[in-house]
């Protein structure tokens, strides 16, 4: 009994930031400005349960992972992804997604620089810190092993099954509105987890991906990323 609530409670950890984030977002079209305060809180929040929990993700560590080779798959991954979410809408394809973005344009919406400013720095540290932390703790270190076998610490970083690979990228790109290509995303992010064996370097890649794309809607102003 003792065990089963030792392997329940580690579950959780993995599981509770991301459960938050996920809550946090469904509330915030519900909330009037709610985009405005809701994604500093959650970027807040999580990464604060994160922290509190950091005890319960050894498998966070660098290990081999500052190696040149996983350091290359990381590059190639983590900017294939970014180019691979902007390919769509640059080539004019267009494909059903869960639901439209309109974006968020933080000059127009806050309408003071400043307050643009800090909101902006909220959103990429979310983005290219909290969110690659986040969820790969959730996809790649809990579900992918969850999913072989319910005692999860017991199944080593990077065990492949059909179903557990299939189940992550299919929720994974689901997960966002724009599912096709988040499905791409969950392929090549749970691929560099066999062949490194390091949810490190998944983080590392995912959050070349965030920060990336949070360049390119500052470059761009193409806010519907946001």
């Amino acid at each position: 009994m003792q065990n089963s609530f030792s392997e329940l409670t580690v579950g959780l950890k993995h599981i509770l930031p991301f459960g938050t984030f996920l809550v946090l977002t469904g509330l915030t079209p519900l909330i009037p400005g709610g985009v405005v305060w809701i994604y500093p809180l959650k970027t807040c929040l999580v990464g604060f349960l994160l922290l509190w929990f950091w005890h319960a993700y050894p498998e966070i560590r660098v290990g081999k992972a500052l190696k040149p080779i996983p350091i290359l798959f990381t590059l190639i991954i983590g900017i294939g992804v970014f180019a691979i979410w902007i390919l769509p809408d640059l080539l004019g394809w267009h494909y059903p997604r869960l639901g439209e973005s309109s974006g968020f344009n933080p000059y127009e919406k806050l309408g003071s620089r400043r307050w643009a400013i800090v909101w902006i720095g909220f959103r990429l540290l979310g983005a290219a810190v909290v969110v690659p932390v986040m969820e790969e703790l959730f996809w790649r270190s809990f579900l992918l092993r969850y999913l072989i076998h319910p005692n999860f610490k017991q199944v080593s970083i990077g065990a492949f099954s059909w179903l557990s690979f299939g189940a992550t990228v299919l929720l994974f790109g689901v997960e966002h509105n724009r599912w096709l290509v988040g499905m791409v995303a969950g392929i090549l992010y749970n691929l560099l987890l066999y062949r490194t064996k390091s949810v490190f370097v998944c983080i590392l890649a995912h959050a070349i991906t965030n920060l990336a794309l949070g360049v390119y809607v500052l470059m761009t102003h193409q806010w519907m990323y946001w």
